[in-house]
Formats: structure tokens, sequence, C-alpha cells
């Protein structure tokens, strides 16, 4: 097998693995604390969904749920499949492979919605004891799951699958 061959699998390998162990802190954590007029709340993305959805607000709702929770989830799983259509040497499987790694890199920039909403909400929403908007620690880990996909996606090589063993 070509040393850069082996290489690259080995890189998607530990990017798609660091993506998930940085998944549980993010879905975990809080990823925005806002506050009111003296209440102060931590949301995570999940109970940010669930607020969104039980206010009415469905389309919020539905654009943070795929933008932070589905495409991450299945830009992983995309990329363990391809990584296990090489190393199983599925022949049929090869060509839809190929389809599919470039869906994945389409939408791997739209992951990183939630942090631009987060850093917008910072620094819009400002107004001392009145109102305002903070970054929670979820955000640091969402973020690393994001970039260590995004970096998963560029380093699988699709010419491995016709390269030699």
């Amino acid at each position: 097998m070509d040393r850069s061959v082996k290489f690259s699998v080995f890189k998607t390998w530990a990017y798609s693995l660091a993506a998930v162990f940085f998944m549980l802190p993010a879905y975990m954590l809080p990823m925005m604390t806002t506050g009111s007029l003296g209440k102060v709340e931590s949301n995570t993305i999940f109970s940010g969904i669930v607020y969104f959805f039980i206010h009415g607000d469905y389309f919020v709702a539905l654009v943070i749920f795929v933008a932070s929770i589905l495409i991450p989830i299945v830009k992983i799983v995309g990329i363990v499949f391809l990584l296990l259509v090489y190393h199983l040497d599925v022949e049929e499987l090869k060509l839809k492979s190929i389809y599919l790694y470039q869906i994945l890199k389409f939408i791997g920039k739209w992951s990183m919605l939630d942090v631009f909403v987060v850093a917008l909400m910072s620094s819009l929403v400002q107004y001392g004891f009145i109102a305002f908007a903070k970054p929670g620690p979820a955000v640091i880990p969402f973020a690393l799951v994001v970039i260590c996909t995004i970096l998963a996606t560029k380093s699988f090589d699709t010419k491995m699958y016709w390269s030699k063993r």
C-alpha cells in the first residue's frame, strides 16, 4: 500500500474519532447563556431546539436541529462509511461513495452556522443588566467537531479506492 494512501486513511480516521470525542461536551454543555432583567438562562443545543419548538418557532428549531445535530452526525457516519468501503474493498459501492463524498464536502460548511449565530448574538445583545447573551462552554467543542469533520473530509482521498494495496 502506498504510504500517502495509508497516511490519508490514518488522518481521516483520527479526525473522525476526534469529532466523535468532542460531540459529547458539545451537546451536553451550554451553548449560550442569556439574561434578561436579572434572569439568567443557559441553554444547550437540545434545550434551544425544544425552547423554539415549544414557543412556535418551528423553522428556527428545524434550522438549529439540521445545522447543529443532523449535519455533523451525517458527516461522521458518511466519512466512516467511506472508510469502511475502502477497508472492505467493496467494488459496487466505490462509485456511489464518490458521490457521497461530494455531498459531504458541500454540506460541511453549513455546520458552522451555530458558532456564527452565537458570535452574532453575543455581539448584538449587550444591554448590561437589562439583556445580554454570551457564548457558553459548548462553543469550543462544537467548533472542534465541525473543524474535525471538515478536516476528515478534506483528508479523505477518493483516489485511494483505486490504489494498489
